[in-house]
């Protein structure tokens, strides 16, 4: 059936759906075969994400999953870089001005430099 509609032009296409939705009979039956591709297709993708896991091979789920906990750790990191760098700033606002004033003492400071 399928094949067929891919054969038809745009105007068979149509003409074919109108005849479709012209048949009661035709239409219910389209209606149920749909649910029941819809309730097997979740049975399908829970069978497959079972086989995909016992040969060890992440699902989508499993790649999106992975893809937030990266997310957030990459923000946690970003986080901790801005901190280090406020804390390295003011570090060298401190140690510069306790080394000027040793040099001027004629002394060592106690910061390494």
């Amino acid at each position: 059936m399928i094949a067929k509609l891919r054969q038809m032009s745009e105007e068979g296409v149509s003409s074919f759906f109108n005849e479709v939705m012209a048949n009661d009979g035709l239409r219910r039956r389209l209606g149920r075969a749909g649910e029941r591709l819809l309730s097997n297709k979740q049975s399908f993708d829970r069978n497959v994400e079972t086989l995909l896991d016992f040969v060890n091979i992440p699902s989508k789920r499993d790649v999106r999953d992975l893809k937030a906990r990266l997310d957030h750790l990459s923000g946690q990191l970003v986080n901790l870089s801005m901190k280090i760098d406020r804390m390295l700033e003011r570090g060298e606002e401190a140690g510069s001005g306790s080394t000027a004033r040793a040099r001027k003492r004629g002394g060592r400071s106690s910061a390494k430099e």
